[in-house]
């Protein structure tokens, strides 16, 4: 072998080591939610054809419950094994954006939501007036009522205020000869959620809200508040719902009516089979003309750190966008598959089929209007539901006034509020 062939045969061998010659490492994007892999397995098969589209990047899924979501995040910037990507339950938003854990959006991102969502939702995601992700599934709050009850007591609609409501719970409301309620006219449920989330809908009803307008106090001990928390008690005093009766007794016909959830249609499909369409009916919340109600969302966005953020975003874009003409995206077709709603507007245009019906389509029409409202976000909101769960339910079972339970919910957020977001 001559020298320079020698010589030659050296150089390239060391370039062929070298970074810059070898295959390019395809870029891996770690896409982190609460979903179970069954419930992802639309997206997850967008993801493999995400892969196929683009040969340089690979999409590995990163399931955590929900009640371990925001403690895991924390824990992997610890660690250094933060996702690319994450899907975020809106309540969360403030402390992932003062934990300086998220990415601001790119412009194209920006413009791509305020052309492609629902303005209402998309506030959702909006901290310290930036705007910091996609939204994604949305839920908000109808009245949900029992037609066949509604018939046995001779009520020809649903309530459209308050005191109609109380009416329509006298009709449908039965006692044992102790005086044990055995259907009750209107029932809430064990969770926070299900004493928070209705009281904000009666709340928005009577155009207030739970915090003021600068985030240090609340509205709680103010005439509106008082008042609505006292028709709810007022359903106990009369014994037309009791503690024992729960929203997941609905479908056994325990119930006239509860405030509830758009994902409940899967609750009710599931007791009801065949029989949803002419035992359940969905109507506004009974607040009167002007009636509001309440949405929450999940958005999602980039993770500040990741290495790829041009890639994540783009993988975003791309999820979040129609499938083909007249299509959903591919976000859209997992949400419908789980019952839920999104806010995109090609996935409510493209979904008529299954948002048409008559349960969900009040749920469509309320976010479409612009009644569902969110609340601000701020780091203290769990904690603060927590404080409203406790004192709404000490008026609902008669241990304190709906005066006085509001009183000291008030003094306790408060409290919340003053303590460093």
């Amino acid at each position: 072998m001559t020298k320079l062939k020698a010589y030659a045969i050296a150089v390239l061998s060391t370039l062929a080591m070298m970074p810059g010659a070898t295959a390019q490492e395809p870029v891996t994007l770690t896409f982190a939610a609460h979903y179970t892999d069954t419930e992802m397995a639309p997206l997850t098969a967008c993801f493999r054809r995400y892969e196929a589209e683009n040969p340089g990047i690979r999409i590995a899924y990163r399931q955590t419950p929900i009640a371990d979501f925001i403690q895991n995040v924390m824990t992997s910037q610890v660690a250094g094994a933060n996702p690319d990507i994450y899907n975020v339950y809106s309540i969360w938003g403030k402390r992932l954006v003062d934990n300086a854990i998220l990415a601001e959006p790119p412009q194209e991102i920006l413009d791509f939501i305020a052309q492609n969502f629902e303005a209402s939702t998309a506030q959702s995601a909006v901290i310290d007036d930036k705007l910091w992700g996609i939204p994604a599934e949305v839920a908000l709050y109808m009245l949900i009522y029992n037609k066949k009850l509604f018939a046995e007591a001779g009520i020809a609609e649903p309530p459209k205020d308050w005191p109609s409501l109380m009416d329509a719970a006298a009709k449908i409301a039965k006692r044992d000869s102790l005086g044990r309620v055995e259907v009750a006219g209107y029932a809430f449920g064990p969770s926070v959620a299900n004493a928070a989330h209705p009281f904000r809908t009666l709340l928005f009803s009577k155009g207030t809200s739970i915090l003021t307008d600068d985030l240090a106090g609340t509205h709680l001990t103010e005439p509106a508040a008082v008042e609505a928390l006292e028709g709810q008690a007022q359903l106990f005093r009369d014994g037309l719902t009791s503690a024992s009766h729960q929203i997941r007794d609905f479908p056994a016909g325990r119930i006239g009516m509860i405030t509830g959830a758009n994902w409940m249609k899967q609750l009710m499909r599931e007791g009801l089979g065949d029989k949803l369409d002419e035992t359940v009916g969905v109507a506004p919340i009974p607040g009167g003309p002007d009636w509001k109600t309440y949405q929450y969302s999940f958005y999602q966005s980039v993770d500040a750190k990741s290495a790829h953020p041009a890639e994540a975003w783009a993988l975003l874009r791309w999820l979040h966008s129609p499938q083909g003409e007249g299509q959903r995206s591919c976000v859209g077709d997992m949400l419908v598959s789980l019952g839920s709603l999104t806010a995109n507007k090609a996935d409510l245009a493209a979904s008529q089929a299954d948002f048409g019906d008559a349960f969900t389509a009040p749920f469509v029409e309320a976010l479409r209007s612009g009644r569902a409202i969110s609340d601000p976000n701020i780091a203290q909101t769990a904690e603060m539901d927590r404080v409203l769960r406790t004192q709404i339910e000490e008026a609902w079972l008669g241990r304190m006034s709906p005066a006085d339970a509001l009183a000291k919910a008030d003094a306790e957020i408060t409290n919340l509020l003053a303590l460093p977001q």
